[in-house]
């Protein structure tokens, strides 16, 4: 809303609105509230406005109710190559415990603690720890419990006031506050995965002991996802504020114009995972015996003092909801991280017209610009004690960078009133950027524009431009993810659940990018209200700041050598476990297509309605995408995956019908997303044929307009999206070109006054 605010600094009166949206699955229920108010004083010279608004989004929990997106997984069919595949879960754990070694193997556990056989699914060589449709009531995934799209709060403020010191100087200042929070279960503790079990648990019943005895068995592994120890929870919050000052100039007749501004901003972004297991203090619980008719934990038990630790209790994990609250506050602790964020940024311009060339104003601009960024983050005491299974962290005191910029632009009209040319425009602009921790580097652009004759203009630019890395690409605490890899490292190539940690990198340089855009805008005088542009691009990006997919550091590791990417995968056991992914400049970005756009405007009196039609279509083909990392170059277009970064489908467009009225308005929008596949060889190797099919999602937008007095009215609007309910392609978890909710309905009111 702020964005909106900043934009309507004329306002005067109220302006107030309410907003809901639910899935047709009943899901995903959005509620928002918004009001803004604004008033003149002081004789018109000075202006207030004052603007808030609040969002509840519940989100859809948990990932399986949408089945072609939850719980899938690429996994070999019967030929051996793979498919996305539905109903996955996993083969080797569940909720309540599943012995997977010895005389037992196959057995899982009920509440109770007795023993059942596990009704496995269909399992397929190269994935060892999947299986598909099993029937067992106990099978699991993850995705049982995360969310597919996450709950979220968010509140805005945002306030304004300008005043004319006089008719050619403002002077205005402006402040935000920003609150977004969130609360939702993560995922069962990841750490945990398989526990070594003592033969002589005793809370393995005596029947269970009797036949691992039987057999000589000592203890066995059993799988078990902690849903009832360690479902931890993730609890977030980040509140920013904002405050600038600035003024706003002119002189020379209005040609000539000036502005200053100084801004601060603040962010504090708290993040807490409830309950996760700590390391020594689970192994301990989980490890119990009996000493005197009572369970303790083996380590009080046994004839070394120097490790007893009179706070253990035993945690009986045979069965879900079995164990004591007094074991499970043992094993657990809450993850918690808090990172702030720090902004400096003053600068000031001015632009106005030099002189004139073919009767034609030469325009110049100038300025000068000085940022400072900072970051730090504190980690709770089990984290920086690397207590924790799952994650830890470590600490990173203030620290930052900050960066000095001056810039110029020109406009020059270099010929007019010609024929074949109305007008020949030059404008070129040039960037001094002096980072302190890279140093400094120019970017600049030169361009032209000719308008040929009426109804004709052709464009051209060539730019160098760069973008320095984020403060949070620089400095970001670690995340953790979890997803599913084809582990080219061990024989067959097995599917594997893996732990994705990702993170920043302070060692980030600038990267650099060249563009050239060509292109034609056509306007007949002969059919009023259309238009239609063409726009060739080329660009070329070096040092490509990005962070390479699960998949992708395998692929690089194994298909080709690099010593780097096979420094980031942990083994436990020889079993890929977990990839650290963080930002690194790695690599070079080609990418070249067309841009269309065709629009049509016109009033309907003519066919004896009121209000106007406009029509938009736009069009994007992308001829290339190529990542090249120095040792192989990864073809992204042509694939809707989200296996990797820079996977683009070939063809999008938009096709949107507007009808505007005093009194009615209506739209309708058409989507289209080209097909393609997954993802190329490179990045998921051993496919089989896997062919995405094009879609097309129609949205309906209906509004009405209530006149309640002078330019005062209420608007009641309502809307779907995805109005034929159209399916996401099978395993598209995380594509940004499905849509993976379904049909969603939005309704509304607004007012002014």
């Amino acid at each position: 809303m702020a964005a909106d605010l900043l934009l309507n600094d004329e306002l005067e009166g109220f302006e107030i609105g309410a907003q809901t949206g639910i899935s047709t699955r009943g899901d995903g229920e959005k509620y928002l509230f918004e009001g803004s108010f604004g008033a003149k004083f002081a004789d018109g010279r000075g202006h207030f406005m004052i603007g808030a608004d609040y969002l509840k989004d519940e989100g859809v929990i948990p990932g399986i109710s949408r089945p072609l997106i939850g719980a899938t997984a690429f996994v070999p069919g019967p030929d051996g190559k793979l498919y996305p595949t539905a109903n996955i879960t996993e083969s080797n754990r569940t909720q309540t415990g599943l012995i997977n070694t010895g005389v037992l193997a196959g057995q899982v556990f009920n509440n109770d603690g007795t023993l059942r056989a596990f009704q496995y699914g269909t399992r397929r060589p190269g994935a060892p720890t999947l299986q598909i449709d099993s029937p067992d009531p106990e099978a699991y995934n993850t995705d049982q419990y995360r969310s597919l799209s996450a709950p979220i709060q968010r509140a805005n403020v945002f306030a304004r006031a300008s005043f004319d010191v006089t008719d050619n100087l403002n002077l205005w200042v402006e402040g935000s506050f920003n609150r977004v929070w969130d609360q939702r279960v993560y995922f069962p503790d990841l750490g945990v995965n398989q526990i070594t079990i003592q033969a002589e648990n005793p809370f393995l019943r005596q029947d269970i002991r009797d036949q691992l005895a039987a057999a000589g068995e000592t203890s066995f592994v059993m799988g078990r996802a902690l849903t009832d120890v360690s479902l931890a929870r993730y609890k977030y919050s980040r509140e920013s504020i904002q405050g600038s000052i600035g003024f706003d100039g002119r002189f020379g007749g209005g040609k000539w114009r000036y502005n200053a501004f100084y801004t601060h901003g603040e962010q504090t972004q708290n993040q807490r995972l409830r309950d996760i297991t700590l390391r020594t203090e689970f192994n301990a619980a989980v490890d119990a015996v009996q000493v005197g008719g009572q369970i303790v934990c083996r380590i009080n038990a046994d004839a070394n003092p120097n490790n007893n630790d009179p706070n253990c209790r035993p945690l009986n994990l045979f069965g879900n909801g079995n164990a004591s609250a007094e074991a499970i506050d043992y094993v657990t602790e809450d993850w918690n991280v808090i990172a702030k964020t720090w902004l400096d940024h003053v600068g000031a311009s001015i632009s106005g017209e030099a002189f004139q060339l073919w009767n034609r104003p030469v325009s110049v601009a100038a300025g000068v610009e000085y940022r400072e960024e900072s970051f730090s983050n504190s980690y709770d005491p089990f984290s920086l004690a690397s207590r924790f299974n799952t994650i830890n962290g470590v600490n990173i005191a203030k620290t930052g960078n900050n960066v000095k910029e001056a810039f110029a632009e020109v406009n020059i009209p270099l010929l007019a009133d010609l024929p074949i040319v109305q007008e020949l425009n030059f404008n070129g602009a040039a960037r001094i950027s002096d980072y302190s921790d890279s140093g400094s580097i120019w970017s600049w652009k030169l361009g032209l524009v000719w308008n040929v004759i009426d109804g004709l203009k052709l464009r051209g630019t060539r730019s160098r431009d760069i973008r320095a890395a984020a403060i949070t690409e620089l400095f970001a605490q670690r995340g953790t993810f979890f997803t599913n890899v084809s582990d080219l490292g061990s024989p067959g190539n097995p599917t594997t659940q893996v732990i994705l940690r990702t993170g920043g990198n302070p060692d980030l340089s600038p990267e650099i990018a060249d563009t050239l855009t060509v292109g034609a805008v056509l306007s007949p005088r002969f059919m009023p209200g259309f238009n239609f542009s063409i726009d060739y691009f080329d660009i070329k990006i070096e040092d490509v700041i990005t962070t390479l997919s699960a998949q992708q550091i395998v692929n690089t590791c194994y298909l080709q050598n690099n010593q780097g990417a096979c420094d980031q995968l942990v083994r436990v056991g020889g079993v890929l476990s977990e990839i650290n992914a963080s930002f690194i400049n790695i690599a070079n970005f080609r990418n070249k297509g067309i841009d269309l756009e065709a629009s049509y405007r016109t009033r309907m009196e003519g066919i004896g309605l009121p209000g106007q039609l406009h029509v938009r279509a736009l069009a994007n083909y992308v001829d290339t995408l190529v990542l090249d990392n120095g040792v192989a170059a990864i073809e992204g277009a042509g694939y809707l995956g989200a296996q990797a970064v820079y996977l683009v489908p070939k063809w999008r467009g938009l096709l949107s019908t507007t009808y505007e009225s005093e009194r009615f308005g209506s739209d309708i929008r058409a989507r289209y997303v080209g097909g393609g596949e997954y993802a190329p060889a490179s990045v998921l190797p051993n496919q089989g044929d896997n062919r995405i099919a094009a879609r097309t999602y129609i949205d309906l937008g209906l509004r009405g307009y209530f006149p309640i007095g002078d330019d005062r009215k209420i608007t009641i609007y309502g809307s779907v999206q995805n109005l034929f309910d159209r399916d996401p392609a099978l395993g598209a978890v995380g594509s940004p070109y499905h849509d993976l909710i379904g049909r969603y309905f939005t309704f509304g009111v607004r007012a002014n006054f």
